[in-house]
């Protein structure tokens, strides 16, 4: 991010319960919408080995979605297919690995998969049987109690199921399904997959954490401070996912810590007084805690059974421990404005930043 960038005016959302999706850094770089030529997935395999059984990251991906897609072949594919992992023809995939048996056309069961719960219910309706229950319920009753060539008529189309073969290929190329769902630096299947071919006795996970904690070091390094940011919360969300949620959370107070700092990519001390014109007031302040942090901290709190004043000790804690090449505010206002916004103390905030503003002119000398 450039610094002029500070000069984006946006407008301030206190609600955490409506914003839990917004966590990017007030400061951190602004995505550029670039228009690329998508790369032909034969151009993108070849540096990368099949795997044992002879898949490519792409095949295993299709595998992995065939049960939502029609045995005939009148389908219709999700955009992804294309633009992120250049495949044209997704049909001539699918069959391909019917052909390899690693599919087969679908079971009555299968094929109801698709329909709606109300489409479920309707027919259970329609031949006197009880629609309580969920789908999976529904479907069951639909099969013991409605004649099959009732309901094969209903359910004409069939659906790829996926066989045995393929089950135990997706079980041993779990990465792939994962890093497709989960966006993660620049990792993609191919990229994640020639990783792992080059550790292969190295757990997926254990390689993406190590992707990530060089990643970070690197845009430290750079000064990249917003892309550092981003990728450290990268990070804390990733653990969470293993229930480790106190280092989780210590990477979150990291991320706030570089949030209320100041520091954006490409920083330098020489523009401070540029800089500063994002920085103060409160109300006009780029440099906040976004509203999906703070719901994050919240659910850490909720999780602890911690009190305001437990939280807070937590976070100075951590934030102790924590160097950074420029303080908007002292660990205790951070850890203080912490508690403040998730209780909307917005009077307090004003004061805290207005005696920050006073502090920072002084020391850099601005009038």
């Amino acid at each position: 991010m450039g610094f002029f960038d500070l000069f984006k005016k946006k407008s301030k959302q206190k609600k955490i319960q409506d914003s839990k999706s917004n966590v990017n850094n007030n400061l951190s770089v602004r995505s550029q919408l670039i228009t690329e030529e998508v790369i032909p997935v034969e151009k993108r395999i070849k540096k990368i080995s099949p795997n044992s059984e002879g898949l490519y990251p792409h095949e295993v991906l299709v595998l992995s979605y065939a049960p939502t897609y029609y045995v005939d072949g009148d389908n219709e594919f999700q955009r992804f297919w294309w633009y992120r992992y250049g495949i044209k023809d997704v049909n001539k995939v699918l069959k391909s690995l019917l052909n390899r048996d690693f599919l087969r056309s679908g079971s009555l069961a299968s094929a109801m998969q698709k329909a709606t719960v109300v489409e479920l219910k309707d027919i259970l309706r329609d031949n006197d049987r009880k629609v309580t229950g969920n789908k999976k319920v529904l479907i069951q009753r639909l099969l013991d109690e409605v004649d099959n060539e009732k309901l094969n008529k209903i359910f004409k189309r069939r659906t790829y199921e996926v066989t045995d073969l393929g089950e135990k290929v997706l079980n041993y190329e779990e990465h792939i399904p994962y890093i497709h769902k989960n966006s993660i630096e620049n990792l993609d299947i191919f990229s994640l997959s020639k990783m792992i071919e080059n550790k292969p006795n190295y757990p997926y996970r254990d390689i993406i954490w190590g992707y990530l904690n060089k990643n970070s070091m690197k845009h430290f390094e750079n000064r990249d401070f917003g892309l550092y940011r981003n990728c450290r919360f990268t990070m804390s969300e990733f653990i969470k996912e293993e229930r480790k949620i106190e280092t989780s959370f210590a990477l979150l107070v990291e991320v706030i810590m570089h949030d209320l700092s100041g520091l954006s990519n490409n920083f330098n001390m020489d523009f401070l007084y540029i800089y500063k014109d994002g920085y103060f007031p409160y109300e006009n302040s780029l440099i906040s805690i976004p509203p999906g942090i703070l719901s994050r901290v919240v659910e850490y709190k909720e999780t602890k059974g911690f009190t305001d004043d437990e939280l807070r000790q937590k976070i100075v804690e951590i934030a102790d421990k924590i160097s950074l090449p420029l303080r908007i505010f002292t660990v205790d206002e951070c850890a203080d404005i912490v508690i403040m916004e998730i209780n909307n103390q917005d009077e307090e905030l004003i004061k805290i930043y207005d005696r920050a503003e006073k502090r920072f002119n002084k020391k850099f000398r601005f009038s």
